[in-house]
């Protein structure tokens, strides 16, 4: 009973293999996905006749079906994240883009100050970093600070042993 997991909407419990049968039938990919043969013959080591006839008694069982279920519905939760994720993130390259570089004028042709032009640039970037964060394995941090109050955060990577031996 130890390699027995419990299905949520049923009372039947999933063992490990019919947990790992689920698993390949839902996100096996284009070789396991939706093919119950290829999943029981992988899974149970089953020949071609007897991992047809037996995958398809697997799938008719109702809690494989409410496993089964759930884990699509999962995966389809998961997939509108990562959609939403990657639209979030080229909107918000382009407004770095935009913003970065670009000069506007007022009603009356009078060029505008770029400065809160490039701030919604480095908010944007800002926003980027925690979407989809960069590690750096060693680094050394310092500040400059200006006159006018205005404070730089300088990140220096360490650089490796390998280049300063050369």
């Amino acid at each position: 009973m130890k390699n027995e997991k419990k299905c949520d909407d049923t009372e039947q419990r999933l063992t490990r293999e019919e947990e790992e049968f689920c698993n390949l039938y839902v996100c096996g990919g284009i070789q396991f996905a939706g093919q119950h043969g290829k999943c029981y013959k992988e899974v149970f080591y089953a020949d071609e006749d007897k991992a047809l006839m037996s995958g398809r008694q697997l799938l008719a069982k109702p809690y494989i079906q409410a496993h089964i279920k759930k884990l699509v519905e999962k995966t389809h939760a998961d997939m509108e994240t990562i959609a939403v994720k990657l639209q979030v993130a080229e909107t918000l390259k382009a407004v770095m883009e935009e913003t970065a570089t670009g000069n506007y004028e007022d009603k009356f042709g009078v060029s505008l100050s770029p400065a809160p032009l490039r701030a919604v640039s480095v908010n944007a970037a800002k926003a980027l970093m925690e979407l989809y964060p960069i590690k750096h394995s060693q680094e050394a941090r310092f500040k400059i600070e200006g006159e006018s109050g205005v404070i730089f955060n300088v990140v220096i990577p360490a650089s490796n042993k390998h280049e300063n031996d050369s």
